[in-house]
C-alpha cells in the first residue's frame, strides 16, 4: 500500500519508521507547510516531498494518507482524500467533536475507501494477552479497572504550538495522552454508560488541562477509572481486579504480573510481544487491500472521544454524564 504522511513533525518520523519495517506499505510522499521539513523528511525517508496536499492526492499511484496534522485538521484532510479516492489513517483522535467524526465517517463510506483510526496501545502484547485472559474468564467477573498515563511535557510546553491551544486540543492531557488508556479500558471491559470527572489545570505555562481523573460506568456493572496528567515524571499502568485475580500491567517497569485467588503476591505472566504500532498500520493496509472494516474505525473511535468530551462536560457541570448524551442518542 502506497500512502503519504501528512503533518510531518516528531511523530510523522515515527510512523515512517514503522513503515520501513513492513513490506506492507510504501512511504510515497510526504507534506508539509514547512518547505524546509518537507524536504529533510523526504532525504530522510526517501520519498517524494509533495509542494501541497492538492498535488499529494493527485498522485495516480497513491493508496492512501495517513494524517498526523492537528485535529482539527482531521475533518477536512479525511474529506479530501476521500473525494480523491484514497484510504485514510488518522492519528487519535478521530475529531474533536463527534459532529466532525460522523461527517469523516460518512464521506469515507460514500466513496468506499477506509477510515482507520490510530488508537494503538490496545494492540500491545500485554494488552491482548490481558484481553484474552478476561474473555477466557480466568479473572473471573470483572469489577473494576484503572488506567494511568502521566508525564511531565506540559511543563515544556510554551504557549503557539497547536497542542497548547484550548481549542485544539479540549480536555489538554486528557485528550493527548488519558484516550489512550481510555480506549484500553473500553476494549478490556466493553461499552461504558456514563462518568464522572473532574479536569483541570494546575501548573502549565499554556492555558490547557493539566491533571485529570475520570470515573466511567460500563454495560457489564464494572468500574473503571483513567486518570492522566502533564506534570508528572512517565507512568503507564493498567490495572484489572476480578473475581479470580488481579492483573497489573507496568508498561516501562514490572511488565505484566498476576495475582490469583490464594495468591499473596502477584507472579510474572510471559505474553507474545508485539509491535503495536506496526500491528495498526498493517491493519490499515490489509484492510484496505481486503475491503474491510480495520479493528478501529471511525464508529469505534466516537466512544474514547464521547468518553473525553463527557470528562470535559462533567467536570465543568458537576455532574455525571450519560455517553448517549454526548452522542446524541436517545
Amino acid at each position: 500500500m502506497r500512502v503519504g504522511i501528512v503533518g510531518i513533525g516528531w511523530w510523522s518520523d515515527v510512523l515512517a519508521g514503522v513503515i520501513a519495517k513492513t513490506d506492507k506499505l510504501e512511504l510515497r510522499a510526504g507534506f508539509t507547510r514547512s518547505p524546509e521539513k518537507n524536504a529533510k523528511f523526504a532525504e530522510t525517508f526517501n520519498c517524494e516531498a509533495m509542494s501541497s496536499y492538492e498535488d499529494m492526492l493527485a498522485l495516480d499511484d497513491l493508496d492512501g494518507v495517513i494524517l498526523t496534522t492537528p485535529n482539527s485538521a482531521h475533518l477536512p484532510g479525511t474529506l479530501a482524500a476521500a473525494a480523491a479516492g484514497k484510504h485514510v489513517f488518522v492519528e487519535k483522535p478521530v475529531s474533536n467533536t463527534i459532529a466532525d467524526g460522523r461527517a469523516m465517517i460518512a464521506a469515507c463510506d460514500a466513496a468506499n475507501v477506509v477510515l482507520a483510526v490510530g488508537h494503538s496501545y490496545r494492540r500491545h502484547g500485554a494488552l491482548r494477552h490481558l484481553k484474552k485472559m478476561i474473555d477466557d474468564g480466568e479473572l473471573g467477573r470483572v469489577s473494576r479497572a484503572e488506567g494511568i498515563f502521566s508525564n511531565d511535557n506540559g511543563l515544556k510546553l510554551k504557549p503557539g504550538a497547536w497542542r497548547t491551544d484550548p481549542a485544539e486540543i479540549p480536555g489538554g492531557c486528557l485528550m493527548q495522552i488519558g484516550i489512550h488508556q481510555i480506549d484500553n479500558l473500553l476494549y478490556l471491559l466493553g461499552d461504558a454508560q456514563e462518568l464522572t470527572a473532574y479536569v483541570d489545570r494546575l501548573e502549565t505555562e499554556p492555558e490547557i488541562e493539566d491533571v485529570t481523573s475520570v470515573l466511567m460506568r460500563f454495560r457489564s456493572g464494572a468500574i473503571g477509572f483513567v486518570a492522566s496528567d502533564y506534570i508528572s515524571p512517565r507512568r503507564f499502568m493498567i490495572n484489572v481486579h476480578g473475581t479470580k485475580g488481579n492483573a497489573f500491567f507496568d508498561m516501562d517497569n514490572d511488565g505484566l504480573r498476576v495475582q490469583r485467588t490464594g495468591e499473596s503476591k502477584p507472579s510474572p505472566v510471559v505474553f507474545p510481544p508485539a509491535d503495536h504500532l506496526l500491528a495498526e498500520l498493517e491493519d490499515f493496509a490489509d484492510a484496505a487491500k481486503e475491503g474491510r472494516k480495520p479493528e478501529i474505525d471511525g464508529t469505534d473511535a466516537l466512544n474514547p472521544l464521547a468518553v473525553v468530551l463527557g470528562a470535559v462536560q462533567s467536570s465543568k457541570e458537576g455532574r455525571s454524564i450519560s455517553l448517549k448524551e454526548i452522542l446524541g442518542e436517545a
